[in-house]
């Protein structure tokens, strides 16, 4: 039964076209070097632009607000205490930053005073105030900047030394009020939030203050936006200073800190030397055992997805995800639901049954609540009109050379030794008007199933067969009547020798009329038609005539099965250029990993609309002498159909768009491109024996590739993506 998409006659009536993907800056290797700068020039990109609202607005939504008699009940005793003088108060002993000539960290020093004296009329205040830290707060993930100064909770004071976890709102400061200063400030203080939400699994959102001169911003960092107030004068508006750190020490009062973004439905425990969580997820807990996903954090906006081995309350091993999804969509466990009963009604109970062994396995799946109420990103300006008050605001990053970088330890930051490639433009993302804040809520979900992916498994023939797994579980979710999305090396996963086809988050039925904001895509893996969003395989059909006014809109792009299918294409391509063999690696011949690595590059490149991968995909002949010219003799071997997978998908493409703008995508298409896919894998896992797969990058850093024949212990980290 043919499946059309072809535009109706009426422009209502049209389907929306699916959204365009944006390739992460923070996938990238320039993020990943540990360099502090590259780092930040990488999380400022995949921003773009930050949320700017009156001071009130962001205020308000930190804690409760001083009455106006509480305000000078305050005010009196910061008077009694010396902080303020008594006649037109003033901060007696914090001057105006510019008027001064002495350091940054002594000209903002008078603060610990004022903040503390504020936080001390607090009842209790969960948090106290520390500035110019003298060393580098303990991190995980390598980071090696500190801010000027942070609230931290009152119970860690005493600690040893500082750690992420511990730093409930940091501070930046600059005497200075000119563009540089603000940019600076605006850059560290950005990092500092990224890196406080990418380090701890506890923490839902965070706030920061920045202050130039006299000019003090509040921040706010969650996973729907980042945002921040207009400045206020800490000078010249006391009762607003008093206001905001009286409502950050009010946020602090509960014994969890959960109104300055710590989540008290996650615990960290300590289990020897090693760190591990626990979940609750309904009338659950699972305690987490290790990592298999967390670099969907390194985004500061997005699903900010984290993902764990776990056991139960009586010790099964379990798979928890944790992810912010846009609050219009479906739980990925309600799609799930619902794929499973696309299934049941439209497969036989044998492929049914076969279908179920080919998906993760879904346990249970809830909505995070905190006190009752679903766990959703802050409005902070819910109920006002889009009048003009807040607005969307580029992001500068262009490369400003601090004095000072993020007092960073001498010695610990990687030299990039030059700047990083210029960064892409942001795809529309600031320019775009909106109406509306983007808002996120808080998701669980617990899989039965846990095991390797495709990515980090060592034999090819369990790689492929993996891989095959994921196809076969492709082709009964197309049956089905859906689509997934976003196939990728890094959701098949082989479980009890099976490989399974997980993250169903942008699964969607081929015949959904639903669109939705800007997604993340899994660029190394997507369809040349799905980065260029066109169709690029119709026939050449001469233009309209001179005066011929009747010309076809065509058709929006929407995805369809074809892509899907290629998406495993692309994967299989990734598993050749990013390995080769251990045997070609141990040996003395000349195989030049350089070159293959230059190979992988184009091919791969991480970014939207390079010509290099549409070009590996679509140049059949070229695509065949670069696989046998590149890769190892016993690589090539295995995948020397790879050219003719790609060959075939084009011929699909091309009989599907043969008819543009009709697109027509029928069940004899499906079923024929599905078998011949399955051929080529299970022939390459057939003829892989029993090579096992050295990741090229470990050759170029000169670790020793595993033996054919070695075994080892299965590392604490394996399946770490």
């Amino acid at each position: 039964m043919a499946t059309p998409h072809t535009p109706p006659s009426q422009k209502s009536q049209l389907p929306p076209p699916d959204t365009a993907p944006i390739a992460r800056h923070t996938s990238q290797s320039d993020y990943r070097t540990g360099d502090l700068k590259l780092g930040r020039e990488a999380v400022l990109a995949d921003l773009g632009r930050y949320l700017q609202v009156p001071f009130i607005s962001l205020a308000k939504c930190v804690g409760s607000m001083p009455s106006p008699q509480r305000l000078q009940d305050m005010r009196d005793d910061l008077i009694q205490r010396e902080i303020l003088t008594d006649n037109d108060p003033k901060w007696k002993a914090f001057i105006r930053p510019a008027n001064l000539k002495r350091s940054e960290e002594k000209t903002f020093e008078p603060l610990k005073e004022i903040i503390s004296g504020i936080l001390n009329q607090v009842p209790d205040c969960g948090v106290s105030y520390e500035s110019n830290p003298n060393e580098i707060p303990i991190s995980e993930r390598h980071n090696t900047s500190r801010p000027d100064g942070y609230l931290v909770r009152a119970n860690d004071r005493t600690a040893p030394r500082m750690h992420w976890f511990d730093i409930g709102v940091p501070f930046e400061f600059k005497k200075e009020r000119d563009a540089r200063a603000v940019q600076d400030n605006e850059h560290k203080i950005i990092w500092s939030l990224h890196n406080i939400m990418r380090e701890d699994p506890c923490r839902r959102f965070a706030f920061g203050i920045t202050i130039e001169d006299t000019q003090l911003r509040l921040w706010l960092s969650n996973r729907g936006f980042l945002a921040v107030t207009e400045p206020i004068d800490c000078f010249e508006d006391i009762d607003r200073v008093i206001s905001l750190f009286h409502a950050l020490g009010s946020a602090s009062a509960s014994t969890s800190l959960k109104g300055l973004g710590w989540d008290p439905t996650v615990e960290r425990i300590h289990v020897g030397e090693k760190t591990q969580y626990k979940f609750t997820v309904g009338n659950e807990v699972f305690t987490t055992t290790r990592e298999l996903a967390t670099y969907g954090v390194d985004s500061m906006v997005g699903r900010g997805t984290r993902v764990y081995a776990a056991t139960d309350a009586k010790g099964e091993t379990v798979a928890i995800k944790d992810s912010w999804r846009e609050i219009d969509r479906q739980s990925e466990g309600e799609i799930v639901e619902k794929i499973l009963a696309s299934c049941e009604k439209k497969l036989g109970a044998e492929d049914f049954a076969d279908a179920k062994r080919h998906f993760v396995g879904v346990r249970l799946w809830k909505d995070v609540t905190i006190d009752d109420a679903s766990d959703e990103t802050v409005n902070p300006v819910a109920g006002d009109k889009h009048d003009g008050t807040w607005k969307w605001k580029p992001i500068d990053f262009g490369p400003i050379l601090s004095e000072r970088l993020h007092l960073s330890a001498t010695g610990d930051v990687p030299d990039s030794g030059k700047l990083s490639a210029v960064l892409p433009a942001q795809l529309g993302i600031v320019g775009r008007k909106e109406t509306r804040i983007p808002q996120r809520i808080h998701a669980r979900i617990v899989f039965h199933d846990v095991g390797v992916t495709v990515k980090d498994l060592v034999s090819l023939a369990d790689t492929l067969s993996c891989l095959s797994g994921g196809l076969k579980g492709l082709y009964y979710l197309h049956k089905a009547g859906w689509i997934h999305r976003d196939f990728s090396v890094g959701n098949v996963n082989w479980v009890g020798g099976i490989g399974k086809l997980g993250d169903f988050e942008y699964a969607k039925e081929i015949n959904s009329n639903i669109s939705h904001d800007v997604r993340t895509g899994t660029m190394h893996f997507m369809a040349i038609e799905v980065e260029h969003q066109q169709y690029l395989f119709q026939p050449l059909v001469p233009p309209p005539t001179y005066g011929d006014t009747d010309v076809p809109s065509p058709p929006p792009f929407r995805m369809n099965f074809l892509h899907d299918i290629e998406s495993v294409w692309w994967a299989y391509a990734w598993i050749f250029f990013y390995h080769t063999d251990t045997i070609t690696a141990n040996s003395n011949d000349s195989f030049d990993v350089d070159a293959q690595l230059r190979q992988h590059q184009l091919a791969f490149p991480g970014a939207i609309g390079q010509t290099t991968r549409r070009d590996f995909f679509t140049r059949i002949q070229r695509l065949q002498s670069t696989c046998k010219s590149i890769l190892s003799d016993r690589c090539f071997k295995v995948c020397d159909n790879l050219a003719l997978f790609a060959y075939t998908l084009q011929a699909s493409y091309l009989k599907a768009e043969a008819d543009h703008p009709l697109i027509v995508l029928d069940d004899s298409l499906r079923e024929d491109m599905h078998a011949k896919a399955a051929e080529y894998l299970d022939y390459a896992q057939k003829e892989a024996g029993d090579i096992k797969l050295c990741r090229l990058f470990n050759l170029l850093k000169q670790k020793r590739p595993r033996e054919e024949g070695e075994t080892s212990p299965t590392p604490d980290n394996a399946g770490k993506r």
